[in-house]
């Protein structure tokens, strides 16, 4: 059975228009814990992370089994969708508010990616 996926991205700007002035993504995003730029924890949780720079601040497209987003962040299915991404209507993996993309979950991918702006 294929795990469902959920893309999402934030960015460590502007709380609320970046990423959700909640916990647990305030931490998340802080400079004092920058998880998704912490590859040990993003293996452990089994996540796939592009990260690109905008202007000064980091950004990250997120790639997650909903398992995992029920788990530790449900809220943004319900509360904080405006920062869910979607595949396009043929199924084509989403790209980021600043055109940096999503990598497809497979086990290959699991990990930190980063892409610096002349890549994309």
């Amino acid at each position: 059975m294929q795990k469902e996926i959920v893309y999402f991205e934030l960015n460590n700007w502007m709380p609320n228009t970046d990423y959700p002035n909640a916990e647990p993504f305030k931490t998340w995003v802080s400079y004092k814990h920058f998880n998704f730029d912490n590859e040990e924890w993003i293996k452990e949780n089994k996540l796939v992370v592009v990260r690109t720079v905008v202007d000064m601040s980091a950004n990250w497209c997120i790639t997650a089994t909903k398992e995992w987003v029920l788990k530790n962040c449900p809220e943004l299915l319900t509360k904080y969708t405006k920062f869910l991404r979607y595949p396009d209507e043929d199924g084509e993996l989403p790209y980021g508010r600043f055109d940096s993309p999503f990598y497809e979950y497979t086990d290959k991918n699991i990990g930190w990616h980063f892409i610096d702006d002349e890549e994309y």
